[in-house]
């Protein structure tokens, strides 16, 4: 089936599907077919049958036998008939027995066209061998007999409304075939070359067919499918054979040659278009396969492998070198172009926007975790190399597959950060997707990352684009950071329906992740967001300019303004008036936002978990802002001196203490038990009056029971886990003889449940700094055997990284 024209584009997950249903044991799964009239469903059904036999499914010997049920939709007893066949006496003029269609094709395939026109009578006497496996024949009065028939279907009309809902719960294959206007270009374009092929081979000659006759045929729309195609084809030819000199040698095809109705169909200035094309001709000899004449590298899959053997001609003249970096990225980009604005067939099991969403939240932790940005449409492009990866069509020799992976070790050995971070992908594309990975994949996010995230430079004016819309920001970026050759804008992509406050909140987080000193170019695409510094959190001690309209022009002229090293306030007054924006300069004043940090040495899930607990608490009762921050982050002074210098940190609540100099750290176990509440009255008290402190800490006190921590931080059911977890410490007391206080209980209650879900989700903690750990082996090992318990009930493996934390809260680490 593979050789079927559209099998790797708009038939791909069609195709693959019809595979699972012959592979299905027994006599497969029932088919479906549907589309419009001329779609290439009988030719599909018969391809399917060939597959059966060449894949063993069906012996050589077996049937394919076609009915056209339309022919005998106004008279069901007899289409009964033809189907099951009858016995003798079964009706007037039945004087013998008689075989049905099943019977006929036992052991075979039955393929029943225009099945809608069966009726619903007709659908009610197909439940028997879709139920059963056995038919019987009019007039039969025993019970009926056993037959082995694959069965596929087709229909034109609507499956809701033209069918039982009975029947269709039958068919649990059901498939869309594209009518021609819905195919590719590349698939188009191959019919048309094979139509051509067979009429060279019925007039038994070579035909010299113009590229402008192909460009045309390719476009045009066709009301009646591949069955117009294939007539104007057969009009072409024969206007030529006409025109003919002689009935010898190759026969010329021109654009003089199509049917007049081409040019009544189509408007006049869109066949001159055409027309100004190639004036070239191709040669179709009747001897030639179809694979002879389709040029398989207009296919996107056989691009990604050009691509790719061409960097391998780079690396063998080049080495790893600048130039190589230089000439490999900018291939990297034009196969990034060519993915993102080529029209996408959406032929891959996993949808295009759930691969979108699984990138945008893999970049989000990522950003989280290594505290970088992702230059640029770097999710837009990661997203639909994956997508069309589904379809694993490249093929690359041996050879080629070593040099790739000599090329890939050595830029992992130069770039340690950018191998990490394709190695996250890629485990993610793996686990999540499922998707088949290779060098090929490793190479082209380790080519493509090596631009994306590249850091502003410092001490000079940072540029932020914020637009509304899934990739508009991003778009405008990604130009202009391409064509100045380095990271110089950031940007902020933003749903239509997000508030004012949200905006703030992500240009906040921006400012706080990023060292700003010399000043912040805001370039927003509306006037109403001409206000945002006001929802700015935090110190804020450079000035903020504010572009609204803007537009890669105005975007692409900020950015050469600051490269020149212009104040920003004349670049805001120099912008506005060559590019007809708006602009204001913002000075900064001193007043920093109060700050709660939450973390969580396990990771940011579990913190922003924390964190909505506690907003929960404060619902706007007080002034203050709570953040969810990763660990690592917290406990690096260098780190939380920067969140300083746009925050006044009140205190930390988590799990496991950072140990950030001059910050209170309250334990989360200690809000659950409601000890500590002498420190949050004190941490508060900053920013209101007693009363209203001592109400909060109530809320909080009641918030933070164990079992709406439990609910929160995870999906199993509390109870049951605290129960499982219950059995974990009394076996692990047992085996140690060690005591557990109430504080690491709470602790362990809180770490273990997260735990379990990450293992359930297969998200496990792999990474330990076991360098500067201190571990007691015996101890370890009674950790890892109480926790068998949580093994065997929730049917999951602990890796030994989760063991060591668990080690560190008993320790008090």
């Amino acid at each position: 089936m593979s050789a079927v024209i559209g099998s790797k584009q708009s038939l791909f997950s069609q195709i693959k599907r019809m595979k699972a249903a012959a592979r299905y044991p027994g006599v497969g799964l029932p088919v479906l077919l549907t589309g419009p009239t001329g779609s290439g469903k009988s030719y599909l059904a018969r391809v399917y049958y060939d597959y059966c036999v060449y894949q063993g499914y069906l012996d050589q010997s077996s049937s394919f036998v076609h009915l056209n049920c339309a022919e005998y939709a106004d008279n069901p007893e007899l289409l009964a008939s033809i189907l099951f066949g009858y016995k003798r006496g079964a009706y007037t003029g039945a004087d013998k027995d008689s075989q049905g269609l099943f019977d006929q094709a036992d052991n075979g395939m039955l393929f029943l066209d225009e099945v809608h026109r069966l009726g619903a009578k007709g659908q009610e006497k197909l439940f028997e061998y879709l139920d059963n496996g056995t038919i019987s024949p009019l007039g039969e009065t025993k019970s009926g007999h056993q037959v082995n028939v694959r069965l596929i279907f087709a229909t034109t009309e609507n499956i809701q409304s033209n069918f039982l809902q009975t029947f269709i719960r039958r068919i649990p294959v059901q498939v869309e075939v594209p009518g021609i206007n819905e195919r590719t270009q590349f698939e188009r374009e191959s019919l048309t070359k094979l139509f051509f092929l067979n009429q060279s081979k019925r007039i038994n000659r070579p035909i010299q067919l113009s590229k402008q006759v192909l460009s045309i045929l390719t476009s045009q729309h066709y009301d009646s499918n591949v069955g117009q195609m294939k007539n104007y084809i057969t009009l072409t030819v024969a206007s030529a054979l006409s025109k003919a000199k002689d009935d010898a040698g190759p026969l010329k095809v021109v654009v003089g040659d199509l049917p007049s109705d081409i040019w009544s169909n189509n408007e006049t200035e869109g066949i001159r278009l055409r027309l100004n094309g190639d004036g070239t001709f191709i040669t179709i000899r009747q001897e030639m396969s179809l694979q002879q004449l389709v040029d398989d590298d207009a296919d996107q899959d056989n691009q990604i492998r050009c691509i790719f053997t061409r960097i391998v001609g780079l690396y063998n003249q080049l080495g790893i070198s600048a130039q190589f970096m230089k000439a490999s990225t900018d291939l990297i980009n034009t196969l990034s172009d060519e993915m993102i604005f080529s029209n996408v067939i959406d032929r891959g099991e996993v949808p295009l926007d759930l691969m979108k969403r699984m990138m945008q939240a893999k970049l989000d932790s990522l950003e989280d975790s290594f505290s970088v940005k992702f230059s640029g449409n770097s999710l837009v492009v990661i997203a639909y190399f994956f997508y069309y990866r589904q379809f694993n069509y490249w093929v690359l020799s041996a050879q080629t597959h070593a040099v790739l992976n000599e090329i890939s070790t050595k830029l992992a050995q130069d770039d340690a950060r950018i191998a990490t971070f394709t190695d996250e992908i890629i485990k993610m594309t793996r686990s999540a997707l499922s998707l088949p990975v290779d060098v090929v994949d490793t190479l082209f996010l380790q080519l493509y990352l090596h631009e994306a995230v590249k850091v502003t430079k410092d001490n000079s004016i940072r540029c932020l684009v914020l637009a509304h819309g899934y990739s508009t920001a991003s778009s405008i970026a990604n130009v202009v950071n391409r064509l100045v050759g380095y990271t110089a804008l950031g940007c902020i992509d933003m749903p239509l329906d997000i508030s004012v406050e949200t905006i703030g909140q992500k240009v906040s987080d921006y400012i706080a992740s990023n060292q700003i000193s010399s000043g912040l170019i805001l370039m927003v695409d509306m006037g109403s967001l001409s206000g945002i510094h006001k929802y700015i959190h935090g110190t804020i001690d450079f000035p903020i300019g504010i572009i609204t309209n803007v537009s890669t022009q105005s975007a692409l002229s900020v950015v050469d303004q600051v490269a020149h090293h212009k104040a920003i306030d004349e670049i805001v007054k120099h912008t506005a008036q060559t590019v007809y924006t708006e602009g204001r300069t913002i000075y900064p004043q001193e007043v920093k936002k109060n700050l709660i940090i939450t973390c969580c040495n396990t990771g940011i899930g579990t913190a922003n978990q924390i964190k909505q607990l506690l907003d929960s608490s404060f619902a706007e009762k007080i002034d203050v802002v709570v953040n969810a921050y990763e660990y690592s982050l917290v406990s690096d002074p260098n780190q939380m001196a920067a969140i300083k210098r746009t925050y006044n940190v009140l205190a930390i609540v988590g799990t496991v203490d950072p140990h950030a100099e001059g910050i209170t750290f309250i334990p989360l176990e200690k809000l659950i038990l409601g000890e500590n509440s002498e420190a949050l009255l004190h941490d508060l008290g900053v920013v209101a009056d007693k009363h209203e402190v001592e109400d909060i800490v109530t809320t909080i006190l009641h918030n933070f029971t164990i079992e709406r921590v439990l609910n929160s931080l995870t999906i199993l059911d509390a109870t049951a886990v605290m129960d499982a977890i219950d059995v974990v410490m009394s076996r692990f007391v047992e085996l140690s003889g060690q005591v557990l206080g109430n504080p690491q209980r709470m602790a362990l209650y809180v770490h273990i449940s997260c735990m379990v879900e990450r293992l359930i989700r297969n998200e496990p903690i792999t990474t330990y700094d076991w360098k500067h750990a201190n571990i007691d082996t015996n101890i370890f090992q009674e950790i890892k055997s109480a926790l068998s318990v949580l093994e065997a009930k929730y049917s999951v493996t602990v890796p030994k990284a989760e063991v060591a934390y668990i080690y560190d809260i008993i320790h008090g680490n």
